[in-house]
């Protein structure tokens, strides 16, 4: 018989399965009557929870989290919808007036503006992405579960 004992982890394990322990302790376990009898115990332990009803809340949890949830105002920041609208319009404008020009002008980079206007909008569409997890992250640090 070895000098040491398992674990209380190592017991656990065990009362489990004992398929869980490595060969050292399931020889372990084999040969010592004292880790067997903690291992009889935690079995009986987990059986006896096993029994037991599951636990009925006196409150509902979700009605909590709820109610400490901030009022929000809607999740799209209209302050960019704002600026953007104006700078849609001027470069629509732009386009309408000087389009036939410039593609005149620039015969072999006509997607360039359609590029530009991609990159304008990816810009913005990335701004509120960024927006949206600042909020988001504001309203996770105001929840309290107390």
């Amino acid at each position: 018989m070895t000098s040491f004992h398992l674990s209380e982890r190592d017991l656990q394990a065990a009362a489990e399965s004992s398929a869980l322990l490595a060969a050292p302790q399931a020889a372990h376990l084999r040969d010592c009557r004292q880790c067997q009898n903690q291992v009889a115990t935690y079995q009986h332990l987990f059986a006896a929870a096993a029994r037991l009803p599951q636990p009925a809340f006196a409150f509902d949890l979700t009605a909590s989290v709820l109610a400490q949830l901030p009022k929000t105002k809607p999740a799209f920041p209209w302050v960019l919808c704002l600026v953007a609208l104006p700078v849609v319009g001027v470069v629509g404008a732009f386009l309408a007036l000087f389009g036939g020009t410039l593609v005149q002008a620039f015969q072999e980079l006509p997607t360039l503006l359609g590029g530009g206007l991609v990159i304008v909008t990816g810009f913005l569409v990335a701004g509120q992405c960024v927006e949206l997890l600042a909020r988001h992250r504001r309203q996770m640090r105001l929840l309290s579960f107390s």
